[in-house]
C-alpha cells in the first residue's frame, strides 16, 4: 500500500474578463461592501436562504488544502477553535495526537500552525506558486467569510468555522499520506465537512479507505472535479479518472459530492473537468472575488481581497458552505441526508450544454430547491394527513398546523403528496389548528365566488386585483382564465386587498414565487 503518491494540484485559473452583477429581490442582503462583487450568490439567489439560515457556530468544515490566514479580518471570527487544548503549555490536553492545536494543524511542517508557509524570495526564485500560497485562504473564504459584519464580502456561511489543516506546498503539491492524516484528523476533531479542492491522477487505496472512514463517520465530503490534466486538457473522468474526486466507498457506493464549474451563462467552464461516473453537480467558478493570505512583507501578498480566481476549486466550496447551512438549520440530517438534499434538488442545464449530456451530474445547484425540499420534511415543518382523510395539513415552524382549503393551493406549494406523513387522529388533536394555508405568490389568481373582480396573489397573502384582461394576459399568458381559482367568501378571509396592478410593471409573478420559498416564510413565522 504506497502512502506517498504526489498530488500534483490544479489551482485557480486567473481570468481578466469582468464579473456581471445579478440583481433579484433579497430576502435578508448582508451589508458586507464586496458583497456586490460576488455575482454568484446572487445567480443562487442565496439571500433568500439567508432570511432562514445564515450559518451556525457549531458547524465546522475541514479545509483541506494549502492553509489559510487565520488573521485575515473576513475569516478570523470564524477560525475553529479546540477548546479542548491548552495553548503554549506543550501539552497534549485533548490527547488527540497534537500539542497546541488550537485552530487545526500543518500536516507538512509538522506543527500547530496551519498558514500557508513559503520563501519570502520564492518569487524571484520561482520557487512559488502565488496561487497556492492563497489558494485555501481563498476557498475558505467562499464558504465561510464572515457575513453581515460590514467588511469585505461574505461566505455561504455566514458563521459556519473554518478548521485549516495544511497539506499542501508553496507551489501546490502535497501527499496522500498528508491528505489521509488530515482526513483523520477532522473524524476525530468532529468536523462535519470535508473540503478537497485538489485533484491528481494517482489512485491510492489508503486514500479511498480513509475517504470511506470520514463518510462512515458522517461527514459531507465535497471534491473538486479539477482543472484539466497534466497537458492542458479538459478531462472526462468517465475515461480518464482523477482523484479524490473519482474515489468510491465500499461496495461502490458515491460517498462524495464531486462538483464541476460553470460559468455565469449555466454553461460548463472551459477549464472545468465533466464525466457520469465521478462528477454529481455543478457549481459557478468564474471570475470570484475573495479573501486572499495577506503578507505586508511580501509585494505580492499585501492585497486582503483579490478577483480574477476561476476554477473548480471554487464551484466545491459554494457546495461545502452550502451543506454547512443545511446542517445549521436542522443540525439531525445525517451526511447521506444532506446530500440528497442538495443533489435531488438541482437545474437541469442540458440546453446550454448540449455537448455534455449527461456528463454534468445532477445538474447546476440550486439551494432555494433544496430549502423547499427541506422545509417540506424537516423536523420542523411537515405535510401530515389522518388515514381515510382527504384533508392535508401543514405543520409550520412554530408547531401549529394549517389546512389547505383545496387541491389548487396544495398544488400551488408543492409537486405531488410524496412527503405527506400520516399519524393517527389522536397526534391530530393534539397539534393546535391555526387557520388555512393560502396560495403560493405568483402562482395562481384567485376570484371569490360572489364577485367578478380577479385577483393575483403577492407576498404575505395579499390580494392585488387585475384591472383588465390584458394585464390578466401580460401577466400570465393568453389561458390565463385556467389558473384562476374560484374560492368561497370563508377561504377569502385569509387573504388582505392590496393595490391594484394597473400596469404589467406593477407585478412580477415570477419574482413573486421565487421570492417566497416557504409557506412559514409567506405567514411571517420566521423570526430569523
Amino acid at each position: 500500500m504506497k502512502l506517498n503518491k504526489k498530488i500534483i494540484v490544479f489551482f485557480l485559473i486567473l481570468s481578466l474578463f469582468l464579473t456581471g452583477n445579478f440583481v433579484m429581490a433579497a430576502e435578508l442582503m448582508p451589508n458586507d461592501p464586496g458583497y456586490d462583487k460576488q455575482w454568484y450568490l446572487d445567480k443562487l439567489n442565496m439571500p433568500q436562504v439567508w432570511a432562514e439560515e445564515t450559518g451556525s457556530k457549531n458547524v465546522v468544515i475541514a479545509m483541506i488544502d494549502s492553509g489559510i490566514d487565520p488573521d485575515h479580518p473576513d475569516l478570523h471570527d470564524n477560525v475553529w477553535v479546540n477548546n479542548d487544548e491548552i495553548l503554549g503549555d506543550g501539552i497534549d490536553n485533548d490527547q488527540n495526537g497534537y500539542i497546541d492545536d488550537i485552530n487545526g494543524w500543518d500536516f507538512i511542517e509538522e506543527n500547530n500552525d496551519p498558514r500557508p508557509k513559503y520563501d519570502p524570495n520564492c518569487f524571484k526564485r520561482q520557487t512559488c506558486i502565488e496561487e497556492a500560497i492563497v489558494h485555501g485562504t481563498f476557498i475558505a473564504g467562499v464558504a465561510a467569510a464572515v457575513g453581515n459584519n460590514g467588511i469585505g464580502g461574505t461566505g455561504m456561511g455566514w458563521q459556519t468555522k473554518i478548521m485549516p489543516l495544511r497539506v499542501l506546498s508553496q507551489n501546490g503539491s502535497g501527499n496522500t499520506l498528508d491528505v489521509i492524516q488530515a482526513i483523520n484528523y477532522a473524524i476525530d476533531n468532529q468536523a462535519d465537512i470535508i473540503n478537497l479542492s485538489f485533484v491528481g491522477d494517482s489512485y491510492d487505496q489508503a486514500l479511498e479507505f480513509a475517504l470511506n472512514e470520514a463518510y462512515q463517520a458522517g461527514l459531507v465530503i465535497v471534491v473538486a472535479a479539477g482543472n484539466e490534466d497534466f497537458l492542458g486538457e479538459v478531462v472526462d473522468l468517465d475515461i480518464e479518472k482523477m482523484y479524490p474526486v473519482c474515489h468510491q466507498g465500499f461496495d461502490n457506493k458515491n460517498i462524495i459530492i464531486g462538483v464541476g464549474a460553470s460559468d455565469k451563462d449555466n454553461k460548463l467552464a472551459g477549464y472545468s473537468n465533466y464525466g457520469s461516473s465521478c462528477v454529481d453537480i455543478i457549481a459557478p467558478g468564474d471570475n470570484f472575488w475573495g479573501t486572499l493570505f495577506h503578507d505586508s512583507d511580501v509585494p505580492k501578498l499585501q492585497d486582503y481581497y483579490g478577483s480574477g480566481f476561476s476554477g473548480t476549486s471554487l464551484a466545491a466550496p459554494l457546495i461545502s458552505g452550502l451543506a454547512a447551512v443545511i446542517k445549521s438549520y436542522e443540525p439531525s440530517l445525517n451526511n447521506q441526508q444532506i446530500t440528497d438534499l442538495i443533489l435531488n434538488n438541482t437545474d437541469n442545464i442540458d440546453d446550454v450544454n448540449p455537448g455534455f449530456i449527461g456528463k454534468l451530474g445532477n445538474g447546476l445547484v440550486n439551494p432555494v430547491k433544496v430549502w423547499q425540499s427541506l422545509l417540506s420534511y424537516s423536523g420542523e415543518t411537515r405535510l401530515i394527513q389522518t388515514p381515510g382523510s382527504s384533508t392535508i395539513y401543514y405543520q409550520a415552524i412554530n408547531g401549529k398546523r394549517y389546512v389547505f382549503p383545496d387541491s389548487a393551493t396544495y398544488f400551488s406549494w408543492y409537486d405531488d403528496f410524496n412527503k405527506i406523513i400520516k399519524i393517527n387522529a389522536n397526534e391530530l388533536s393534539q397539534i393546535t389548528l391555526s387557520g388555512n394555508v393560502t396560495v403560493r405568490p405568483g402562482t395562481r389568481l384567485i376570484k371569490i365566488q360572489s364577485d367578478a373582480k380577479v385577483y393575483a396573489v403577492s407576498q404575505g397573502s395579499v390580494l392585488r386585483w387585475v384591472k383588465n384582461e390584458e394585464l390578466a394576459s401580460g401577466l400570465y399568458g393568453s389561458n390565463w382564465q385556467s389558473q384562476v381559482i374560484d374560492i368561497s367568501a370563508a377561504f377569502f378571509v385569509n387573504y388582505q386587498i392590496g393595490q391594484p396592478i394597473e400596469e404589467l410593471e406593477d407585478f412580477d409573478p415570477f419574482l413573486e414565487k421565487n421570492t417566497v420559498v416557504a409557506i412559514d416564510q409567506n405567514k411571517g413565522l420566521f423570526t430569523n
